[in-house]
């Protein structure tokens, strides 16, 4: 048995498959590492990134124009990738199956079939948590960050291998004990098309999961109708992006209750939907500005949610979700906050 850790890197966000890197990592069943490379591929396109998170993979369309195209290396990677002896893997595989599949589409070519693991689900049922974990943080956590460089795919593939070395060690298991344990039914490429992995014990934890967010829901229904607590309603929108960062702006407050909000004050946030929801959040930190201008030179865009725009753009975002504050003159006040646990 033999393991082939797989990472895929794209360079156009607007062309499906057009994957420039291919990185794999081979190695034998006690995880010695038969081979490490990557493959550099000619995406006939250019490069068009305008992500979330902004990557520098240093490298662009000019340095690849000598290199094989995607349809050029498919026999190649598929004598790796359909080996019956070798135990496919990749890190958040969902994304990197979906990438491979509109790849061969993209260049014309026959489908991989074979059958593949995830090992951030992998580490999700492994440590009990339900978001998993980049392998940046990997690196950090297995003490490997000297010899990894995060986007870079071989790199990234061997922080997935050894992930899956690290969960066969924290848990004693073997990997056919491990796949038994948790559960777990490897994902399937098959016809152009792929079938997820399964893990049954991902499943009961969100469950759980399930169950406490909606005891905790209750709890604070309790205690927002029993009165005397700050609350504010939030467009659904602005209030999931609210509960997804650590800093927002609120829009919609009267002069007074804004100045009745103190650094360490409780807020309930309610969704307004057909579906509402509470967010129990403490106050960290309040900033005011005169102006959306000056809030967004100010701010973290990622935390308020619009990474990588220009200021026209975010004005838009802002006046899309608030339209009746369409003034550019009007005060701002951000709430540094952060979501109570309990």
């Amino acid at each position: 048995m033999k393991y082939l850790s797989v990472d895929l890197e794209a360079c156009n966000m607007f062309v499906r498959g057009s994957v420039f890197s291919c990185g794999m990592v081979l190695a034998d069943e006690n995880f010695n590492i038969i081979f490490k490379r990557n493959y550099w591929i000619n995406p006939l396109c250019r490069f068009a990134m305008k992500f979330r998170k902004p990557i520098d993979f240093k490298v662009n369309k000019s340095d690849l124009e000598d290199k094989p195209t995607f349809a050029e290396l498919r026999d190649e990677l598929a004598s790796y990738l359909e080996d019956k002896d070798t135990i496919v893997m990749a890190h958040s595989a969902n994304n990197d199956m979906l990438m491979f599949n509109e790849a061969c589409k993209r260049a014309r070519v026959k489908p991989f079939e074979f059958r593949f693991i995830c090992t951030q689900m992998i580490y999700s049922a492994v440590y009990d948590v339900e978001n998993g974990v980049g392998l940046d943080k990997v690196s950090v956590q297995l003490g490997r960050t000297s010899e990894f460089t995060h986007h870079q795919a071989d790199d990234d593939s061997e922080m997935a291998l050894y992930l899956l070395q690290h969960c066969l060690q924290k848990t004693g298991l073997s990997f056919n004990e491990m796949i038994k344990r948790y559960g777990i039914t490897p994902g399937r490429m098959q016809n152009g098309s792929f079938v997820p992995m399964r893990c049954a014990e991902i499943g009961k934890l969100r469950a759980r999961r399930k169950q406490k967010a909606f005891a905790l829901q209750r709890r604070w229904q309790k205690e927002v109708k029993k009165g005397g607590v700050i609350t504010m309603h939030l467009d659904p929108r602005f209030f999931d992006l609210m509960k997804s960062g650590s800093k927002t702006i609120e829009l919609r407050l009267s002069d007074m209750k804004r100045d009745s909000i103190n650094v360490g004050d409780t807020i309930y946030f309610i969704r307004t939907s057909h579906t509402p929801a509470i967010m129990k959040v403490n106050v960290t930190e309040i900033e005011r500005f005169d102006s959306l201008e000056s809030a967004y030179d100010a701010l973290d865009h990622a935390a308020i949610g619009f990474r990588d725009v220009g200021i026209l753009e975010f004005l838009e975002r802002m006046y899309a979700l608030y339209p009746k504050e369409n003034d550019l003159d009007r005060e701002v006040v951000a709430f540094h906050v952060k979501v109570a646990e309990e």
